[in-house]
């Protein structure tokens, strides 16, 4: 058991070393905790004298009340008596309330009676016997009548505090004494609890600092894994833009020998046509490629735009051109308002960027529509232009228009599983309109079709 345990500290202790955070944390810890101590402990302190000086000065006040008539009816037992039980009913912290008058000549030690007569007491029911303070007392306080006197006692583990006045009659002659006896067991009792109390908070602050020590070095552990991952994430990265690049090469060669082989007149029409399959399917490669690498470039903020003014009348109709040849392949109609947009109207966006975005929407269009049309329009509405790719193909759900935009997102339906896709076409397209201040928003009915709307600001 112990050295399972040791194992456990000293395994705490390296990772501390290991963590300078971890470091400051128990530092921190070390310090709340001590300042906590420290302050409670001069509470405590500060806590007895100010009871100290508040008993001390209420019985010093109700003494010197009582002195200004007790002089004068010294021998009035009855009354003195009176007033004794009307102080001690306000005063629960006063157990005894004593007026003594000393024998003249007389000392403890002299005989076996007691130099004291006690003329009045709040101890009315039982036998009254000065104790053996009551000498010094007497003494202190027939030395300076004008004032009190205080000393501090224990019984049975309790404090009290003894106090004395001297009684003078009217021409100052000391005549007796009154001598007050005050517990400081409910003080006491207060402050225990205070600490009790703060021992049991200072527990939990413990409790709690430990389980945020505990916390914080998981968030450590996962900070460190985070930079792994993020180490790992990089290295994903380049390896994927290194491959793409690379990949390239190769590719531009087989389209090329593809292109060259195309125009011999010598094959035969079964051999042009296996060409023009590998032809198409290296077209493929090289978007999927391009996809590839915009995508690494939009997560690591290094794809480049070059904003500029422009109208983009003349960028639409030549992305509807070129593929007016695919979509009559399939049967479809594709059509646009070239001159929708007036010339001097013009939106700040990349043009390359712009026609990346519009070749991706049209070519989604006439990938998932079988049959219909595709029509491009172009609108002026509250300081935006609006071009909007419309289609009557599969269109979509409302599920799937609202993951329409995620990364790898396609919608698999029977209608699509013949149609080829990487689900990075989309969510490329809506990272670069919102790069170029643009939105990119889409409406659908699943078997109707779908528009997707493009806008951006006019410059002013």
């Amino acid at each position: 058991m112990f050295s399972s345990v040791w194992d456990t500290l000293k395994k705490g202790i390296d990772k501390i070393r290991g963590n300078p955070q971890l470091l400051y944390t128990v530092l921190v810890a070390i310090l709340i905790v001590g300042a906590f101590v420290f302050m409670a402990e001069r509470f405590v302190s500060i806590a007895n004298d100010a009871q100290e000086r508040l008993v001390n000065v209420r019985v010093g006040a109700l003494q010197d009340a009582f002195v200004t008539f007790a002089g004068d009816r010294i021998a009035d037992t009855p009354y003195l008596n009176e007033k004794i039980q009307d102080i001690l009913a306000t005063n629960e912290t006063i157990k005894d309330f004593t007026v003594l008058t000393k024998e003249m000549n007389a000392t403890a030690s002299s005989s076996s009676q007691s130099p004291y007569t006690v003329i009045a007491s709040g101890n009315l029911g039982g036998p009254i016997t000065p104790d053996g303070e009551a000498d010094f007392l007497y003494m202190l306080a027939t030395s300076d009548p004008s004032h009190s006197v205080t000393i501090e006692l224990k019984e049975n583990g309790e404090r009290f505090f003894k106090t004395a006045r001297a009684i003078t009659d009217a021409n100052g002659t000391v005549v007796g004494v009154v001598m007050t006896k005050q517990t400081l067991s409910q003080a006491d009792q207060a402050i225990e609890q205070t600490i009790t109390n703060s021992m049991i908070l200072l527990t939990g602050i413990l409790i709690v600092i430990m389980l945020l020590f505990l916390r914080f070095s998981k968030v450590i552990d996962y900070m460190a894994l985070y930079q792994k991952l993020k180490e790992v994430d990089q290295l994903k990265d380049d390896f994927i833009s290194m491959a793409s690049h690379e990949l390239r090469s190769p590719l531009t060669v087989i389209r090329g020998y593809a292109e060259f082989i195309k125009e011999s007149k010598e094959l035969l029409p079964e051999t042009q046509r296996y060409v023009s399959m590998i032809d198409t399917a290296a077209k493929g490669l090289d978007a999927l490629i391009a996809d590839i690498l915009d995508v690494s470039r939009m997560e690591q903020g290094r794809m480049s735009f070059a904003l500029a003014p422009m109208n983009p009348n003349a960028l639409v109709s030549e992305i509807v051109q070129s593929f007016e040849i695919p979509a009559h392949d399939k049967g479809l109609a594709i059509s646009s308002e070239a001159t929708a947009i007036p010339p001097e109207t013009t939106i700040n966006v990349d043009t390359d960027r712009l026609k990346q975005v519009l070749v991706n929407l049209v070519g989604n269009a006439v990938k998932y529509t079988v049959h219909g049309e595709i029509k491009v329009t172009q609108t002026i509405e509250k300081g935006m232009v609006s071009i909007r790719v419309s289609d009557t193909g599969l269109g979509m759900t409302a599920e799937e228009r609202e993951r329409l935009f995620e990364k790898f997102y396609r919608i698999k339906t029977e209608e699509t599983k013949d149609i080829r896709g990487t689900g990075l076409g989309l969510w490329i397209t809506a990272k670069i309109v919102k790069e170029m201040s643009g939105t990119l928003t889409v409406e659908s009915i699943k078997g109707v079709g779908s528009h997707f709307i493009v806008s951006f600001p006019v410059v002013v």
